[in-house]
């Protein structure tokens, strides 16, 4: 926008300039060309009155016609045609001469080359001789019986016309480069405001719904700010609308969830057939998946409520003994040799609640997807200024071209035969954002022919 602005009004400023010139060079010549052709036919009149002047004052006036001719002007030529003591240069280029009715010369001043011969034709014309174009006025006194013309070589209209000309068009040439080099500095002050509200919106988490600042937003987009704004306010009321029913359809279902566990597990020790145990069995496993999908949508609602964290100094081997205990029935009951390597005395400031539920979600994920017998490795240490958790497993992986999808919310990839509800890695993102951290998902570090690295990298204070 800003480009297309600059370059409309360059092109535009540009053209109105030479269009002005344009004209001002004709109006100029048209100007000098009246000037001239008056002067032309004045010097005329005055040379034919000279010369009779001349005769009336001679002693022998009815003599025969003799031919007066004036010198040539002696002005020397210089560089810049500018006048000297002498006269001017552009005398040499002006002329005049006085016949009589059978064509004789009687009076005249010959210029630099020969002044066009007389064409019995009164009035202006154009000529060519000596190898210059002339402007000649032609005048007949029939009743004394002369013909008398001035001429003008053209090129010193033409020289006058381009001085002036440059002299007028210099002051709009230097006013269209001060306005080449304002128009940025226009446009930029004029679109600050505007980029103003761009940074704004730009710099805002996804989940700050908060109104744009308006103070200092000029009328022409006032407009859009208070649209923007209100847009703002009706989706802050829809996702916490959304998260109310999130949280207390997840509240709602964790009762009725665990007394139906409770039950099937009573049908459970007190059934004797195999295919009723069998059944209660497949009731209790479908319960637990479905309480994990909730404990899983309290935690993203609680996440997405907006609310500022508290950090604390987490000490990352007591964090690591705590995991290690809660997760190691899972290992245990799934055949996963589950190792840690964690640094010694190590703490970070950090969200130590959100860090834990971070830590149990992807080691939950990466049991749960190595097959019995395989390995899962937690691995933490600190690099510059940030903490580096790595948790990798010898399960199947994830194929490179994957790896962004699987944070979006209920993305399962195909061909999957662990159950799951596809929220664990996308509560792993927004705990990393939260944090102010980075994720990133590669290939295993262990020694095994398939696997998933998670690397997360959190900011150590």
């Amino acid at each position: 926008m800003r480009r297309y602005l600059r370059r409309v009004l360059l092109i535009s400023v540009t053209s109105i300039t030479a269009v002005a010139a344009l004209w001002s060079y004709y109006d100029t010549r048209d100007q000098i060309d009246e000037l001239f052709d008056a002067e032309l036919a004045q010097t005329t009149r005055t040379m034919v009155a000279l010369y009779f002047a001349y005769r009336a004052g001679s002693e022998n006036d009815q003599a025969a016609p003799v031919d007066i001719q004036l010198e040539a002007p002696l002005v020397p030529d210089n560089a810049t045609d500018a006048p000297t003591a002498l006269g001017h240069p552009y005398e040499k280029k002006l002329g005049f001469q006085v016949w009589d009715e059978q064509g004789r010369a009687l009076f005249g001043m010959q210029p630099t080359g020969a002044l066009p011969a007389l064409e019995r034709r009164p009035g202006y014309s154009h000529a060519r001789s000596g190898g210059h174009d002339w402007r000649t006025f032609t005048l007949h006194d029939e009743t004394r019986g002369v013909w008398a013309s001035a001429a003008q070589r053209d090129d010193v209209r033409d020289e006058l016309t381009w001085q002036i000309a440059l002299r007028n068009l210099m002051p709009p040439v230097i006013g269209v480069l001060l306005i080449a080099l304002l128009i940025p500095f226009a446009i930029a002050r004029g679109f600050s405001p505007l980029l103003r509200v761009s940074r704004q919106i730009t710099a805002r988490q996804p989940n700050f719904l908060e109104p744009l600042d308006a103070s200092q937003v000029p009328e022409e987009i006032r407009g859009m700010v208070d649209a923007l704004n209100g847009l703002f306010a009706r989706l802050a009321e829809t996702l916490e609308k959304e998260r109310r029913f999130t949280a207390n359809a997840a509240h709602e279902l964790r009762t009725p969830l665990a007394a139906v566990k409770v039950h099937a597990q009573n049908l459970l020790s007190e059934t004797d057939t195999e295919s009723a145990r069998r059944a209660a069995q497949s009731i209790i496993n479908g319960v637990d998946r479905m309480t994990r999908v909730v404990e899983q949508l309290l935690t993203l609602s609680r996440l997405e409520s907006g609310q500022a964290i508290t950090r604390q100094t987490v000490r990352l081997a007591r964090l690591g003994s705590e995991l290690a205990r809660d997760t190691q029935p899972l290992a245990a009951q799934r055949d996963i040799h589950l190792t840690q390597q964690l640094p010694e005395g190590l703490s970070v400031q950090s969200y130590e609640n959100g860090l834990y539920v971070l830590l149990r979600n992807l080691l939950d994920n990466a049991m749960r997807y190595t097959p019995s017998g395989g390995q899962v490795h937690l691995r933490m240490a600190a690099e510059a200024t940030r903490l580096h958790i790595e948790i990798a497993d010898t399960g199947p992986g994830i194929p490179p071209q994957d790896r962004q999808r699987v944070f979006e919310r209920f993305v399962r990839l195909a061909g999957q035969k662990t159950s799951g509800s596809g929220l664990g890695l996308s509560i792993v993102k927004e705990l990393v954002e939260r944090l102010e951290g980075e994720i990133r998902l590669d290939d295993t570090s262990l020694p095994a022919a398939s696997g998933l690295s998670v690397h997360v990298y959190l900011p150590l204070s």
